[in-house]
């Protein structure tokens, strides 16, 4: 009996003191790996490994929403970046044409001081073919935050370039060097 009540208040006594090392680990895990970024797709994505360049169209923000002035170029030159990882920022050739529009901004509350930030942006893209204007992909690419580390604009813009990356990779395009460059 004497050795359950030990156990038990051990357990207590460790518990309590690692109360928020959950948070901890995501504040780490944020620092390291910035904010992540999801592709939510309404279709599956078309081929795109016959195309070698891409025109990101200015971002648009969605009629009443709230968001930092810089949000849409900071998003422009990041998925700029994604894309000429993954090769497309070549000459002539078949290209791909982008255009986006942020439909959802969050930021974190009060709330989420005490238990942890959740912020999020989503852009709903569409990805058609330059020449004839053909869909090859829409999507909704999100980049979120749930560590204070990882949160803010610039954070966030860089998750929804991790989205575009993963929808060009679903479309068959691979980063630059191959399988060795974390692919």
């Amino acid at each position: 009996m004497i050795r359950i009540l030990a156990m038990t208040l051990a357990a207590l006594a460790l518990s309590i003191g690692c109360t928020g090392c959950g948070r901890l680990i995501r504040e780490g895990a944020g620092a390291a790996r910035g904010a992540s970024g999801k592709v939510v797709s309404a279709d599956s994505v078309a081929d795109l490994t016959s195309y070698n360049n891409i025109r990101i169209e200015p971002i648009g923000i969605a009629q009443d929403l709230q968001v930092p002035s810089e949000m849409p170029s900071m998003i422009r030159m990041d998925m700029l970046a994604a894309a000429e990882s993954r090769g497309l920022l070549g000459d002539g050739g078949p290209a791909l044409k982008l255009s986006g529009e942020i439909v959802h901004y969050e930021t974190a509350g009060t709330v989420d001081t005490a238990i942890g930030p959740l912020e999020e942006v989503i852009v709903r893209t569409r990805l058609v073919d330059a020449q004839t204007g053909k869909v090859l992909a829409q999507a909704n690419l999100i980049g979120r935050a749930k560590a204070t580390m990882s949160s803010g604009p610039r954070n966030l813009s860089g998750g929804v370039a991790k989205a575009l990356s993963s929808l060009l990779k679903a479309g068959g395009l691979r980063n630059k060097g191959g399988e060795n460059n974390g692919e």
